[in-house]
């Protein structure tokens, strides 16, 4: 253990000092290729010059001021990836507090971008607080870097993918075999000349990194910036069977396919196809949380996985543009919940679909055109108040009534009166009965109590209510539904 500790101490040592060193008399030597202009006279007709041209415009990559070139085939040190990363993935997630690597000072060139690659998840030190700046970078760490950052996985059994796509899958470092399979299903992975052979130990070149960092950062329908027979290309039998599940209206189509387990789906995603062109492909992430031990409701994480309840194709706010609908649950969420509508709608000015989530709880909806005017609405029930005041089978929920508007979801439960008096009837003949054989009627009166609010019928309410109910805890309970009315924002404080 001394005997490490003080090697790794004798590294750290005579990399800063090559640092120093190189910083005082090779100036800008270690600060990397300047940024030029995008066009380089030493990558016309490359195979990747397309790409190339792109990410320099882009400022991810850059050239070389003083001869107006590229030198797509120099090497790529770990602390020039770390500055493409940072430049390609801007917006990336903190996911862990930073670390203090013994051989990057802080005056070092390359400092923030080596500390914000590991803080996102995208690189980690070469060997406990060594980082190793100048160390050229392999293929193979350049592919996990990606998939690391990106936390992306594989879909299917990764020897399996890996040994349908690559020629040389055995040489591919059994730490990395996850990770490049996750890649090379993302369509990330660029072979050139011969696109079955990885070559995953050999030093990364500019030009191959270029490649898979256009190929990370591509969006559904955008034009090819990389030659497409030099994109590795996983067989489609390989992994478990999937289910497609299709709607399409007018010039919109649909698809939502996932792996099948019982009744539930894993590996959920979904692809719309506008015009015949593919505008997007992305996995469905439902977020998961439990109403058992969870009274705010937040969810804990998201995952792939859930159950597709339904898939349509159709004008939710009547501006003759079909939105996307799916409405999925959650399988991991814990009793009784989670029902959520993913809701996709395409943008012109940006020429791609966005997409919101509605969270239903542990209720669902009908679609109804109350107005007759082709702009539905949503008839459901407010959730909230299942089992807030009793059991879950004795709980009654307050009608609510929601309108999707141009990528929100509007509450317009009080626009309709006569469905709220029509349910607070209901609610209200139920709980006479229910009293009448002395049996629980909390849950129904506190749903009746959330209708009148919303006719403006409170006052009048909470006289009768205080007549008819005089159950031992009448005290108790009529606080309660005060505070709970007031915090569900049906009465004011």
């Amino acid at each position: 253990m001394v005997r490490s500790r003080k090697y790794q101490a004798v590294i750290a040592l005579v990399s800063a000092l090559v640092i120093i060193a190189s910083n005082v008399l090779f100036p800008g030597l270690n600060a990397g290729p300047a940024f030029a202009e995008a066009k380089f006279k030493d990558v016309k007709d490359h195979w990747a010059q397309a790409c190339i041209e792109e990410l320099a415009e882009k400022k991810i990559i850059s050239g070389y001021y003083e001869d107006g070139t590229f030198r797509p085939n120099r090497l790529v040190s770990r602390a020039e990836f770390a500055a493409m990363l940072r430049r390609a993935f801007p917006d990336a997630k903190i996911l862990r507090k930073p670390v203090t690597f013994a051989d990057i000072p802080t005056d070092y060139w390359g400092f923030k971008a080596i500390r914000e690659a590991y803080q996102t998840g995208f690189m980690s030190g070469y060997s406990g607080s060594i980082f190793n700046p100048t160390l050229n970078i392999p293929r193979w760490q350049v592919l996990v870097a990606l998939s690391s950052g990106l936390m992306y996985s594989p879909t299917g059994s990764a020897v399996e993918v890996l040994d349908a796509t690559f020629d040389d899958a055995r040489e591919i470092p059994e730490l990395a075999r996850s990770a490049i399979a996750a890649a090379a299903e993302k369509r990330l992975v660029v072979n050139y000349p011969a696109v079955k052979q990885l070559e995953p130990t050999r030093n990364a070149t500019r030009a191959e990194v270029a490649t898979f960092l256009c190929q990370a950062i591509a969006k559904p329908g955008q034009t090819a910036l990389v030659p497409s027979q030099y994109i590795a290309q996983v067989p489609p039998n390989i992994g478990p069977p999937r289910t497609t599940e299709i709607s399409e209206s007018g010039n919109v189509k649909a698809e939502v396919s996932f792996v099948k387990e019982g009744d539930n789906a894993k590996d959920i995603r979904i692809k719309i196809i506008r015009d015949g062109q593919s505008l997007l492909e992305e996995a469905v992430l439902i977020p998961t949380r439990s109403l058992v031990d969870n009274p705010d409701k937040k969810p804990s994480g998201e995952v792939s996985e859930g159950r597709l309840l339904s898939l349509r194709v159709r004008d939710l706010d009547g501006d003759k543009e079909p939105e996307v609908l799916a409405d999925l649950v959650s399988i991991n969420s814990g009793a009784r919940c989670c029902n959520y509508s993913f809701i996709y709608r395409y943008e012109p000015a940006l020429k791609k679909y966005t997409h919101i989530k509605h969270f239903w709880g542990n209720v669902s909806y009908e679609i109804i055109d109350f107005g007759k005017n082709d702009i539905p609405e949503f008839r459901s029930l407010d959730g909230r108040f299942a089992e807030a005041f009793t059991n879950y089978a004795d709980s009654r929920l307050p009608l609510q009534i929601w309108q999707y508007r141009q990528g929100t979801m509007a509450d317009v439960t009080k626009q309709y009166p006569v469905e709220i008096y029509t349910n607070s009837c209901e609610l209200w003949l139920e709980s006479r009965k229910v009293l009448s054989e002395n049996k629980e009627a909390k849950g129904i009166l506190a749903a009746y109590m959330a209708n009148q609010y919303l006719l403006g019928q409170d006052v009048e309410s909470w006289q009768l209510l205080e007549k008819v109910y005089q159950g031992r805890d009448r005290t108790q309970f009529f606080g309660k539904l005060r505070e709970f009315l007031i915090s569900t924002g049906y009465a004011n404080k």
